[in-house]
């Protein structure tokens, strides 16, 4: 089944155009013919099935026949550092969109190694992946925040922090809670500080562990999603 993206769309629309790389890929690379039903999802967990009633490279026409909400009450919130190696966290962008998160924000701490990231490439990577992988809700992505600014501004109720640290630590599964909101902090390379641990500590987080082998980040964060998405 495939599945498009149109952020434009709601509940309201009865008919949208469309222009763009979304539509040439509809038209030319698919070969899609007026009269065919083509399904679309606007990233916030609805699905739209429209007709194409009017087909061209340059801008298509579409009918919405129906729409329905996809509903979710789990909801998982990641704040993962920005990493040295870009291909590494775009992985974990990618797999947690296909495995489900609702938001993530990019960390910069104590010993991040990168300060800044390509918001543009990230958005296509979340959104390509929403699409493969047949996914209704876009990750909302937040801008990249200090690490001191990001554990004081979160009202989430379960609030994790792992770390591989000899810290007393929780095993993961327990804490997170299907119909709470919840909030999981994976470190750089070289994990997080002692002293941003106490922090985090002093604002509520509690220390969790990923299991007895030491993990990449990005593998770790890729690990927090799979973990919550079975419970």
């Amino acid at each position: 089944m495939e599945l498009f993206f149109n952020e434009n769309i709601d509940s309201n629309t009865v008919e949208f155009k469309l222009d763009g790389y979304e539509n040439k890929h509809i038209t030319k690379t698919l070969r899609k013919k007026e009269g065919e039903i083509i399904e679309f999802t606007n990233g916030k967990k609805y699905c739209f099935k429209t007709k194409l009633i009017n087909a061209s490279i340059k801008v298509s026409t579409f009918k919405v026949i129906s729409s329905y909400l996809i509903k979710s009450p789990k909801f998982l919130h990641v704040g993962i550092s920005i990493l040295k190696s870009p291909s590494r966290l775009e992985v974990f962008f990618e797999k947690a969109v296909e495995i489900g998160v609702s938001e993530i924000t990019p960390i910069i701490a104590n010993r991040s190694l990168k300060k800044t990231l390509n918001t543009k490439r990230i958005n296509k990577i979340l959104i390509s992946a929403l699409k493969q992988s047949y996914k209704f809700n876009l990750p909302k992505l937040n801008d990249p925040i200090l690490f001191d600014d990001f554990i004081k501004i979160n009202n989430e109720k379960i609030k994790l922090i792992a770390t591989c640290e000899d810290l007393k630590k929780h095993n993961l599964y327990k804490l997170y809670k299907k119909n709470s909101r919840n909030l999981i902090m994976i470190g750089p390379e070289g994990d997080f500080t002692m002293q941003e641990l106490e922090k985090a500590n002093n604002n509520g987080f509690k220390n969790v562990s990923l299991g007895d082998t030491r993990l990449r980040s990005e593998t770790a964060g890729i690990v927090a999603c799979v973990i919550f998405s079975m419970i």
